[in-house]
């Protein structure tokens, strides 16, 4: 079982960090199941909230901020404010997931509703999540890495000023981990 690595996305090294994380996870995920001995498990972006709550609206934002600076390494990115991905559409994007590739390393990046110590961490751990739960929801569980923005409450300014602190954060270590395999890539989200 995976422990949670909890970091303060105030931090400005939190994306470096946050990299440096995925990294060792991506690298225990791709070759444990590994497809070939030159074709590593693709790479899969799975961003679930709902736009119209402030900090629900993480995922999304991840999702359509990724979308502007596609790494070459992550080109599958499912849930942007244009098409989230929520409790009403989750299971039909599972199996177009499950459709479209073979043994894919998904990525699942979400808020989570935490307490007052928690609450404005991000925490990243190996293993499916189970969105929805902190809401009593039953929706299936789902990733081989998760990302968490924590708060303590998802509606109001300061949710919507914590969800901006969390996706800039979270989009900026997954572009410097996967620029680091393209170097196409030389952008930063800049923390206003």
């Amino acid at each position: 079982m995976s422990t949670y690595l909890w970091m303060d996305a105030k931090n400005e090294t939190a994306p470096a960090m946050l990299a440096m994380r995925l990294k060792q996870l991506m690298k225990d995920c791709r070759s444990h199941f590994r497809l070939s001995a030159h074709a590593p498990r693709p790479v899969v972006l799975l961003c679930i909230g709902t736009p119209a709550i402030p900090g629900d609206r993480l995922g999304p934002e991840v999702g359509s901020l990724l979308t502007q600076y596609q790494p070459a390494n992550l080109q599958h990115i499912f849930g942007t404010l244009d098409a989230p991905v929520h409790a009403l559409n989750l299971r039909a994007t599972l199996t177009t997931i499950k459709k479209q590739f073979h043994h894919p390393v998904i990525l699942v990046v979400d808020a989570a509703l935490g307490n007052e110590f928690q609450d404005g961490f991000l925490a990243i751990k190996k293993g499916a999540l189970r969105p929805g739960s902190g809401l009593g929801k039953r929706l299936p569980s789902i990733g081989d890495i998760q990302i968490t923005g924590v708060f303590c409450n998802l509606y109001g300014n300061e949710a919507t000023n914590k969800m901006h602190m969390y996706s800039q954060c979270i989009a900026n270590g997954i572009l410097e981990l996967f620029s680091e395999e393209s170097s196409s890539i030389n952008c930063r989200f800049i923390v206003e």
